[in-house]
């Protein structure tokens, strides 16, 4: 659904309110943003046939009941998909966690980072410092193509109505995370923390991967040339600006 131009009107007002609070390619550059230590990983590529895009939770229902894909479109194709890896100490235990996805449409640095919108926001109600983000509930996120996204749901619904005791993650994701770890076990739990999924049946490439600290609300943004033209995609998971590494809320 394309949005309307009373809802436009309100974005052009309040689209100063939606610009990301940190430069995001240093999360792609650096080795060190503030004290935190960060590094950088390589995830494959992703198919945008459409340029249509979604985040969400890849699990349960929440993609198939997602009906808006960002109202903003990408260039189509295939392109590099990058996280990056932020190492969050807790009681003197070292957790890697994918702090900042991003996906490259040029080489260009973005001059303008921008929170993607599906059009639908009460984007009226905005205030600084806010955002509206998408809701993770199993801890995982995909980004999908909104036309590999038909296949992506197709291929959830025929393999849960295998039965009612069908758990899609146990008994088909947790081996494809299981192996990718043992093949690119940089950064990585035994369990896999990322995937490059390429959906059964299709040449469509969608990655999947663990969201920051899990469970949450996140943003996602659009990152701009000076030409006003899109660059780059971003999720950010984790703040390792923010100094308070004692409280995991503050980091998100």
């Amino acid at each position: 659904m394309h949005p309307t131009a009373e809802w436009l009107k309100n974005w052009e007002a309040k689209r100063e309110l939606t610009l990301a609070p940190n430069d995001l390619e240093k999360y792609f550059t650096d080795k060190e943003i503030g004290e935190v230590e960060i590094d950088q990983i390589n995830l494959g590529e992703i198919s945008l046939p459409s340029g249509k895009i979604f985040v969400n939770d890849p699990l349960g229902e929440y993609l198939a009941m997602d009906k808006d894909p960002y109202f903003i479109e990408t260039p189509k194709g295939n392109f590099p998909v990058s996280a990056s890896i932020v190492k969050f100490e807790d009681d003197g235990d070292v957790e890697n966690l994918i702090g900042c996805v991003k996906i490259a449409f040029t080489n260009e640095k973005p001059v303008r980072y921008e929170e993607a919108m599906k059009g639908i926001e009460l984007i009226e109600e905005l205030q600084e410092g806010e955002y509206f983000g998408f809701a993770i509930e199993s801890g995982l996120t995909t980004i999908v193509d909104s036309e590999a996204k038909e296949s992506f749901v197709k291929f959830i619904d025929e393999f849960e109505s295998k039965g009612n005791d069908v758990n899609l993650y146990d008994d088909y994701f947790n081996d494809l995370f299981v192996a990718n770890a043992k093949n690119n076990p940089k950064y990585q739990s035994e369990e896999g923390d990322w995937l490059n999924w390429t959906i059964p049946g299709t040449e469509f490439k969608t990655p999947i991967f663990q969201a920051g600290f899990g469970e949450g609300v996140y943003p996602a943004y659009f990152g701009y040339n000076e030409k006003g033209e899109v660059v780059s995609f971003y999720i950010q998971f984790i703040d390792a600006e923010l100094e308070d590494s004692d409280d995991d809320d503050e980091w998100l």
